[in-house]
């Protein structure tokens, strides 16, 4: 088994996976209560747009279960901030998992605070847990690895970091870098193709990202950007 000292879980991640089982149990539920159709995914789709949140259902072909749009870190903290649940569900419900949205939310806010006390914390995770689990619809098959982590092991680490804080091993710079260059990928290579009927010239869609990135830091360091004179466009009327 390897040492609490020598290992932390990013809080990053944290965030995603639980924050995916909330959203899930939400559709679960409206399956459960026979509302799910049309109407409801409908709804979903207007109050994401209200949040500024770009969201859509599809279905696969030749499947009839709805796939849905998989969110970045900031629109799923934006949905768990402002997402209006009272248009899905009854009053009571919907105050009930309002709450449980905005204690997580704030279990995630101290989870990246560097003064935030261990012993307060583990209270805190262990309230939100028996919130969890006294939401009606919620069971313990729902409860996840990372939420384990997180009622259980985040405490611990918090009390072993408390130097550092675990922002200071936070994964979001490495996540961001990741979206970066998929987004370079389709947008800025050939993605690994070209080359001509042969292939032959064919250039690597890593080399492409790494030559723009390259391109990036030198314009953005040397300020050279203003000494490029641009081709002018001239234009001629004619009678």
């Amino acid at each position: 088994m390897i040492p609490l000292q020598n290992w932390v879980p990013d809080e990053l991640h944290i965030m995603l996976r639980i924050t995916d089982v909330l959203w899930r149990l939400v559709i679960d539920e409206l399956k459960s209560r026979n509302t799910w159709g049309n109407k409801a995914r409908d709804v979903i789709i207007e109050e994401m747009k209200r949040i500024n949140v770009r969201f859509h259902f599809w279905l696969e072909v030749g499947s009839s279960t709805w796939q849905y749009t998989s969110l970045m870190g900031q629109d799923k903290l934006t949905v768990l901030q402002h997402f209006n649940l009272s248009k899905l569900f009854p009053h009571s419900r919907a105050i009930q998992i309002r709450n449980l949205w905005d204690n997580f939310y704030l279990l995630h806010k101290a989870m990246k605070d560097f003064n935030t006390d261990a012993k307060m914390f583990s209270n805190d995770t262990h309230a939100w847990l028996h919130q969890f689990l006294n939401s009606d619809f919620y069971q313990a098959s729902d409860i996840t690895p990372y939420i384990h982590v997180l009622v259980y092991h985040i405490p611990e680490m918090i009390k072993i970091h408390n130097h550092f804080g675990l922002a200071a091993f936070s994964c979001s710079a490495v996540e961001k870098k990741n979206h970066q260059q998929v987004s370079h990928f389709f947008k800025k290579t050939t993605k690994d193709g070209g080359g001509g009927k042969n292939g032959k010239g064919r250039k690597s869609a890593i080399l492409d990202i790494l030559e723009h990135e390259n391109r990036m830091l030198y314009f953005y360091n040397c300020n050279e950007i203003e000494s490029i004179h641009l081709p002018k466009r001239l234009r001629i009327q004619t009678e």
